[in-house]
């Protein structure tokens, strides 16, 4: 079942088995800020599998469409992009490395392992500087719609929508950078 809560401008609708009496356990969790038109942060379970997530923005969006909100935006974490670099070293790819230099291969490398660039005492700052444009067309490689994956279910789940800019680096926490590098895709609808 559904819940939601506000805070201040904040609203966070929660996913609940039948059983989470006192809704302390959401299976899924999205936020949502109504005078933005933003929806983000969506973040199911670890048991359980991402489409859940799916099932909750579009109970969200509902609710903004319902609430008047013309221009909304949803930012995705690119669940598995991390797994999906590392699975083929795509950093080593010829054409990337021409493109975007050994230095950035060595960055993106650094990043989807967790650890710092040789040389370097911290996985930071100068590092994501460093891999943010071939992270980024690696991003967009990963999140086109014609890649099978979790943001073409987003897209295909809500018709119209469309992928205006990527974000990388922009959740840092741990689990997410080990994930998906904190990296979003901004999809306005």
């Amino acid at each position: 079942f559904f819940s939601f809560f506000s805070q201040q401008d904040t609203t966070y609708f929660r996913l609940h088995h039948i059983d989470d009496d006192d809704l302390s356990h959401p299976l899924a969790q999205i936020v949502v800020e109504p005078r933005e038109g933003r929806l983000y942060g969506a973040a199911p379970h670890p048991a359980l599998p991402i489409d859940v997530v799916a099932v909750l923005e579009k109970h969200a969006l509902e609710k903004l469409r319902e609430a008047g909100v013309q221009r909304i935006k949803i930012d995705v974490a690119l669940f598995g992009l991390c797994k999906w670099i590392l699975d083929k070293k795509r950093w080593k790819d010829a054409n990337l490395v021409a493109k975007y230099g050994e230095e950035a291969a060595e960055a993106v490398e650094a990043v989807v392992l967790g650890r710092p660039r040789p040389g370097h005492s911290v996985l930071g700052v100068g590092t994501f500087r460093a891999a943010q444009a071939m992270w980024e067309d690696l991003a967009n490689q990963y999140g086109h719609p014609a890649n099978p994956g979790l943001v073409q279910d987003h897209i295909a789940l809500f018709s119209g929508g469309r992928v205006v800019e990527t974000l990388p680096f922009v959740d840092l926490r741990e689990e997410a950078m080990r994930d998906f590098g904190g990296t979003l895709l901004r999809i306005h609808y």
